[in-house]
């Protein structure tokens, strides 16, 4: 099972609070914009800067983090990455409850205009990994992250209905 361990001062010292699923708000753990060191022990964990997965991320691997400079009291949310980043895989659909026409990606999409998806998007299922989401092509404009067993039948409720236009998964050799 994976945990996030969160630590109220550098080094593992002081407060703190083991995380075992995702938390949307720390404020119910006590630790909203605390955590100055962490521990992450099986699946890698992604640490948003605003409550409900929004805002600045990063994401950890398993092992110490004795500092967190970029992320140091700020840590709002928290996600883990199930089955870890390695093969990620997700599907779009043109329409909300995953119909359509709809793609498969394994690897990142500068642009859905080849799939003829671009800004159609309405739902989706992500197999594996964590996936960046995009508003504009090449990876610019508004972004979510999305995870393995986040299916997602209707993008509009996120304010993501017709919006995607590119995408791409977090690479585990750029994981802290």
């Amino acid at each position: 099972m994976s945990s996030l361990e969160l630590f109220e001062l550098p080094n593992f010292k002081g407060a703190s609070v083991s995380i075992k699923q995702d938390t949307g708000d720390l404020t119910s753990n006590g630790f909203l914009q605390r955590a100055r060191s962490l521990k992450v022990i099986g699946d890698p964990w992604i640490v948003f800067t605003g409550t409900s997965y929004t805002g600045e991320f990063n994401c950890y691997a398993a092992g110490p983090h004795s500092s967190i400079p970029a992320f140091e009291k700020k840590i709002s949310s928290v996600r883990v990455v199930k089955g870890g980043l390695n093969t990620p895989t997700i599907t779009l659909f043109e329409d909300i409850h995953y119909g359509g026409k709809t793609v498969t990606l394994e690897e990142a999409a500068n642009s859905l205009k080849a799939y003829g998806l671009d800004n159609m998007a309405s739902s989706q299922k992500n197999v594996s990994g964590a996936w960046i989401l995009y508003s504009e092509d090449h990876y610019r404009g508004e972004q979510k992250i999305t995870v393995a067993g986040d299916d997602i039948p209707d993008y509009h409720a996120l304010h993501w209905g017709d919006k995607v236009s590119s995408l791409k998964p977090l690479d585990p050799l750029e994981v802290s």
